[in-house]
């Protein structure tokens, strides 16, 4: 079983469980069965023969993972607000619009976490740095720069977090287009 089939199995399980549990507590337990069904299938599927490489591979598929979960959030978020906006949903006051915009900051950043641990793993495996993990190591660092600058702006400039949300979310596909088109490139 591919590592893409592994991931794309977690984020199946993280929809089902989504879709079918509707409670407040449904996403963190979703997200957490996902990424336990990713890590379960990952070591049942590979052999364990060196640990920074296994670290290397779990950390990406969660940093994957959780980009998709935090995508699905955004979306599911952003339908709401629309609702609200056009005096479709009937209960506006129990629904936090603020709250659920933090939800998916934490999310991305915790995303973001998982891929820069991804990168510390696969930079430690090499000896060798050639372009494509300077290309990595400069992709992930400006990701990290948006992060910082976003989550200072939160907390000491009161910039609106639907603002913040939506620019890590486009930091985070930056960074991995760019792990894609790394690999596509390699493979040239």
């Amino acid at each position: 079983m591919s590592f893409i089939t592994q991931v794309t199995i977690s984020i199946v399980i993280y929809f089902i469980i989504r879709l079918f549990w509707k409670s407040e507590k449904s996403l963190y337990i979703s997200s957490f069965l996902a990424a336990l069904s990713y890590v379960t299938i990952y070591l049942i599927t590979y052999e364990v023969l060196e640990i920074i490489a296994t670290i290397h591979f779990i950390v990406t598929g969660l940093s994957l993972l959780f980009l998709f979960i935090a995508y699905n959030e955004i979306i599911i978020h952003e339908r709401k607000v629309r609702k609200i906006k056009k005096g479709e949903l009937l209960n506006a006051e129990n629904f936090p619009v603020e709250k659920g915009y933090k939800v998916v900051f934490k999310l991305l950043g915790l995303g973001l976490i998982f891929l820069s641990m991804a990168l510390a793993s696969g930079l430690s495996m090499q000896s060798i740095f050639t372009a494509n993990i300077v290309f990595k190591a400069t992709f992930t660092f400006i990701a990290w720069l948006i992060y910082l600058i976003t989550l200072i702006g939160i907390k000491f400039f009161n910039f609106p977090t639907k603002y913040a949300t939506r620019s890590l979310f486009v930091a985070m596909w930056a960074v991995l287009g760019a792990y894609y088109m790394n690999s596509y490139l390699i493979g040239l």
